[in-house]
């Protein structure tokens, strides 16, 4: 069924003349002048701000990344590595983790390194650079003469000791916000301890490729082809992509996936029919991102890690993790069924909810997908072990997750995150306490109702040249959001059904078609909306493509005073 909002939700954007000039100025499409202007790019600056917006150039923008003094003092240790020297790269269990991780044993390989890696168990271990785990590596018996933490350490300031008295080196690689004392390791490179903010958004696979790059540490067209993993990690972490950096990153890092794919991903696209040619950030982001964290999320990451640096039947490895991500899809349905059904019998906890047999390692994805279909703060919590709950945390707008955290961080065994979302774990025995601490917080959230942005845009005024001129502003998402268009309903609209079960319609606007997925049931209510939001999208097909325009969603008038009084 296609969602439906009310007119007071939306802000549309009517262009001026003012636009007009922009597009002639840029020499750019009316579309993409009016896309830029939504973004607040005023007339009389365009020309300045065109290389931030429009088809960043990632050589350009990389000499103005600035990830902090440690970049320096890491390659300085990294460099001084004797050829053939032991590494050890510790990485996490999501797409981010797992990108950092292969990067930087690509690295090592290049310059004739021997390397293995480390990535800690989510259920029995959880995130973060651990000191037992450093004991394992130290007592291993195999020699380490360097620990390349990726994607956590910054906070984990007893590991880092462990790995001093041990006598092992660590360079430790991160990007999440750094609060009060942070880990003593040899360098650490996080950007929001002393970068700038093109380096801030950053991802930790493109806060190590980008010093990779930055220290000239391998040649640039071996840089290239290995910006794929970045790109994966910078779509799966959701940065900000109203950053130039990220945004090239990601064009960069595609088209490497699409020309030159590593034989287990293209292992995986083959399992999952996806045709490598015509490859785009939301293939990645719906089908390979998801499979690839089924592992970490229900077994060990060490499968995605197959698919990266193959070994026996990469096809095989594919199919496993094919078959978790549905694993992981059923099992977050359920989740679902079960936070529905505690609404509907009346639980007292609207916000936090728990299940004793809910797996932990899914619970993210889960608690996202709620909080945006509500629109309000959820935790969703399980048991880890018999003596550990650990839960996950989403905010929308105007609530900020990590300073509800940290006003009860004294008393949660270990907590991290950004401002729209975190993760902690408590001891059992304190889990009550916590959970109605944590129900009375977010019940007092006060959330910032944010109305939709759409451009007032016929149908008929887009055609294919204007929306590929607008698409060199993608790759779209977090801070630069994929264009939605409105189409007001002004009565010359027919409606016809579409597919074998007619459960998709077509509708016709002054001579063109809108495809309405799921929207059987806009034909059979009789409903009269206002309009439409829909965005346009390539659809290729056999070799060849043409442009859709799909509805996302119904626009219906605001309900009068006193309309459901009889």
């Amino acid at each position: 069924m296609i969602p439906s909002c009310t007119e007071e939700k939306l802000r549309l954007w009517e262009p001026d003349d003012a636009v007009e000039r922009m597009a002639r100025e840029l020499r750019c499409s009316s579309f993409l002048a009016s896309l830029l202007w939504m973004r607040g790019v005023e007339p009389d600056k365009a020309a300045a701000e065109k290389a931030w917006w429009v088809s960043p150039e990632l050589e350009y923008w990389m000499e103005h990344v600035d990830l902090g003094r440690d970049s320096s003092r890491a390659c300085a240790v990294w460099s001084s590595l004797p050829e053939g020297a032991n590494v050890v790269v510790y990485g996490d269990y999501d797409v981010d983790g797992i990108a950092a991780t292969t990067f930087m044993m690509d690295l090592a390989l290049n310059r004739g390194s021997r390397v293995r890696y480390y990535i800690p168990h989510r259920n029995n271990q959880g995130y973060g650079f651990h000191p037992d785990v450093v004991d394992t590596i130290a007592k291993s018996g195999c020699k380490c003469d360097l620990l390349v933490v990726v994607d956590c350490g910054t906070q984990n300031i007893d590991a880092a000791e462990r790995a001093k008295a041990h006598g092992i080196p660590v360079l430790i690689f991160d990007h999440h916000l750094a609060r009060d004392e942070v880990a003593g390791a040899d360098a650490l490179v996080n950007p929001h301890i002393d970068g700038n903010d093109l380096a801030r958004k950053l991802c930790a696979a493109g806060v190590v490729w980008s010093w990779a790059w930055k220290n000239e540490l391998a040649p640039k067209d071996w840089l290239l082809k290995n910006l794929d993993v970045a790109a994966l990690a910078t779509i799966a972490d959701c940065v900000s992509m109203d950053s130039p950096v990220n945004r090239a990153i990601v064009r960069r890092g595609v088209q490497a996936i699409r020309t030159q794919p590593r034989p287990g991903l293209s292992a995986l696209m083959r399992g999952m029919e996806l045709d490598t040619a015509s490859l785009d950030c939301d293939a990645l982001a719906m089908k390979i991102i998801p499979c690839l964290n089924a592992a970490g999320r229900l077994q060990l990451a060490d499968l995605s890690m197959k698919i990266f640096f193959p070994s026996g039947d990469v096809d095989e490895h594919a199919r496993k993790l094919v078959a978790l991500n549905k694993k992981r899809r059923d099992l977050s349905a359920k989740i679902i069924g079960d936070v529905e059904r505690s609404a509907r019998e009346g639980s007292k906890y609207n916000h936090v909810l728990f299940g004793e047999d809910w797996p932990p390692g899914v619970l993210s994805s889960v608690a996202s997908h709620i909080c945006a279909t509500r629109d309000a703060p959820v935790v969703l919590a399980a048991p880890t072990r018999k003596d550990t709950i650990r839960g996950t945390l989403r905010v929308p707008s105007g609530v900020d997750a990590e300073a509800i955290l940290t006003a009860m961080s004294d008393d949660l065994l270990s907590w991290g995150g950004h401002r729209m979302a975190a993760g902690f774990s408590v001891e059992t025995e304190r889990w009550a306490e916590i959970r109605d601490r944590l129900e009375e917080s977010l019940s007092n959230a006060k959330i910032e109702v944010e109305k939709e942005d759409a451009l007032n845009w016929a149908p008929s005024q887009l055609d294919m040249m204007a929306w590929k001129d607008a698409e060199r502003l993608g790759p779209f998402g977090v801070g630069n959001p994929y264009p939605r268009l409105f189409c007001p309903n002004e009565g010359g609209i027919c409606a016809e059904p579409l597919g074998r079960k007619g459960s998709h319609i077509k509708i016709y606007v002054d001579g063109c078609e809108l495809l309405g997925f799921g929207g059987e049931h806009l034909v059979t209510s009789g409903c009269r909306p206002s309009g439409w939001i829909y965005k346009p999208r390539i659809n290729y097909w056999r070799s060849s493509e043409n442009l859709q325009l799909v509805v996302e969603k119904v626009v219906t008038p605001e309900p009068q005073p006193g309309a459901n009084e009889k």
